[in-house]
């Protein structure tokens, strides 16, 4: 759990999320969770697993050995940030930073591109029964 604290920090300043509303959400009240965040408590397994559902991301995403690439999405448009850009580190490999941007969009155009087809499908689907019903209502 090396990162945890920065991952907690991170994922909740990429939503604009104070740390007392983390805390709420959690059962806590804010000074404990910002001992969590800055590691001055332990994070145990059962509170990764609340942050994990909290913030839909699966538990071992607070264990990983890299820090995480964060997608801020925010209105109308979106970008990727590097948390390990963020927090100064890895300044030496600015290439391996851009590969893991790459990467990263990569997988949300896959994504992005599953989720388009499941809509066309479903709007198919929906004008299909919009037809069945216009039909029978005419009869």
């Amino acid at each position: 759990m090396v990162h945890a604290q920065k991952i907690m920090r991170i994922l909740r300043e990429s939503r604009d999320y104070s740390q007392e509303y983390v805390a709420n959400i959690l059962n806590i009240n804010q000074k404990t969770y910002s001992n969590l965040e800055s590691g001055k408590s332990k994070l145990t397994i059962d509170r990764i697993h609340q942050l994990a559902d909290f913030y839909h991301v699966k538990p071992d995403y607070f264990l990983a050995e890299e820090l995480p690439i964060i997608n801020y999405n925010t209105g109308n448009y979106s970008r990727s940030i590097i948390a390990a850009r963020i927090y100064n580190e890895n300044k030496d490999a600015p290439d391996k930073l851009y590969e893991r941007i790459i990467d990263e969009k990569d997988i949300q155009i896959k994504f992005l591109i599953n989720e388009l087809e499941a809509l066309k499908k479903e709007k198919n689907e929906l004008l299909s029964l919009v037809r069945n019903l216009g039909t029978k209502i005419n009869k």
